[in-house]
């Protein structure tokens, strides 16, 4: 009896560490697959991660009832309603790319702070892509952005990330002739303070260097004239007619009627809803209409990009509607076609990339041509990295743009940094390159 009581007493402890071991070994996977979810790498769609469900209709509608984009944003950012204001500026056309920038990073640094690193990541993605790839920014403009999202970057977990931002901004601060010295030596100052905070001594006292560099100069070298780019059109022709102007009426009389109910703290009536909602479907077969009419009538360049950039900035209208991002489910039929949506707005910007291409090439000072090709070409992968030209061909534009950057420097080009690209499986990752190392960038097994 006595040595089948023992033998029972061994069983239960066996089992006992059997089920401590699958514990520890639960617990352990748990954190790792928690460890893995918790930060997501490489590039992310920045409209695919919007959160619908957390936008506040009473603030995210009022662009549909006439109000200001920009100003819609900066009152979700002072009324905490973070995701409303991401919402707002990643289906938003109207903030220029400095404006975009500004308010991504204030986000960035709240996401940060309510620690939502993924949050923070993709608006510091998208920082970094405005800062290396829009033809509308200044160098210094460029440096700065690169050493907030750097900073910001490593503030929010990724000190990788943050490293080739602040490599990026080292790059301008040390080549580009376009920076006073002044604004030189700012950079630099800010960079080593960086470097060291991230413990990259290296890094810092290369920066030192460079500064005990620039005060030892006896002589100081005005700062080049940035490269010449023509003026090309951006839409400000608006293309409207008698009926839209008064379908567009209806309808912001439509979304102000929704908004007073919502302001108050009510429900959405479902009248209310429903007559938005027709407003906007009226909208849309009118503007269809006219945008492919008028695209039908001429063969005008310039026409065109007027005609198309309307088009756009409708359907980039449209999909926010039809991936709910006012936070209120309005036209479900939208809902339910969100990918013909999405594929409408990817024909118009193919359309309108090849309107530019068409103009550029029939500039009257042939010397525009090439860096009007390198800057258009520029201007439709940051579109496509910001989400607005769903499934852009990534691959086949970064050649086009690298053809046209190698064209710049063939031609003995002043400008001193080119955008470059990196290949790895099927990422692409865009850089400043000087023109000495330009295209060597290795591809990645």
């Amino acid at each position: 009896m006595r040595s089948c009581q023992g033998r029972l007493i061994w069983i239960l402890l066996a089992l006992g560490v059997i089920l401590l071991v699958v514990a520890i070994a639960s617990a352990a996977i748990f954190l790792i697959l928690r460890g893995q979810e918790s930060r997501t790498t490489g590039w992310q769609d920045p409209i695919a991660v919007v959160s619908a469900d957390e936008v506040a209709s009473d603030l995210a509608l009022y662009p549909l009832a006439g109000a200001s984009e920009l100003d819609t944003i900066d009152a979700a950012i002072a009324n905490g309603d973070l995701e409303t204001a991401y919402a707002a500026l990643a289906f938003g056309l109207e903030p220029s790319d400095a404006q975009r920038i500004g308010r991504l990073l204030l986000l960035a640094e709240r996401f940060v702070g309510l620690e939502k690193p993924d949050r923070a990541a993709v608006a510091y993605q998208q920082v970094y892509d405005l800062a290396v790839l829009s033809p509308h920014l200044t160098d210094p403009a460029r440096a700065d952005a690169l050493l907030a999202s750097g900073k910001g970057w490593a503030t929010a977990g990724d000190e990788s990330q943050g490293l080739e931002a602040l490599d990026q901004a080292y790059l301008i601060a040390a080549q580009s002739p376009t920076l006073q010295m002044a604004n030189r030596r700012d950079v630099l100052a800010a960079l080593e303070k960086a470097y060291a905070e991230l413990g990259d001594e290296a890094r810092a006292e290369e920066c030192r260097a460079r500064i005990i560099e620039l005060d030892q100069q006896t002589s100081a070298h005005p700062p080049v004239v940035p490269m010449e780019l023509p003026d090309l059109p951006q839409g400000e022709t608006a293309i409207s007619s008698p009926e839209v102007g008064v379908l567009e009426e209806a309808r912001r009389q439509a979304a102000y009627a929704l908004l007073q109910v919502l302001i108050e703290g009510g429900d959405p009536p479902a009248e209310l809803v429903s007559g938005l909602a027709e407003a906007l479907k009226a909208e849309d077969a009118a503007k269809l209409d006219l945008y492919a009419l008028e695209l039908e009538g001429t063969t005008q360049p310039s026409r065109r990009i007027s005609v198309g950039w309307e088009m756009v900035r409708w359907l980039m209208l449209k999909y926010e509607v039809a991936a709910r991002g006012f936070g209120l489910s309005l036209v479900p039929e939208w809902e339910a076609a969100l990918p013909e949506i999405q594929s409408a707005l990817s024909k118009a910007y193919e359309g309108l990339f090849f309107d530019y291409e068409d103009l550029v090439t029939a500039l009257p000072d042939a010397s525009l041509i090439g860096p009007g090709s390198y800057q258009v070409r520029r201007q439709v992968i940051l579109d496509g990295r910001l989400g607005r030209y769903p499934n852009y061909p990534a691959s086949q534009l970064a050649d086009k743009l690298q053809d046209a950057a190698q064209a710049l420097i063939s031609a003995g080009s002043l400008e001193s940094l080119y955008v470059d690209v990196a290949r790895q499986d099927d990422a692409l990752h865009f850089f400043l390159s000087p023109a000495s190392e330009y295209g060597l960038a290795a591809e990645s097994p």
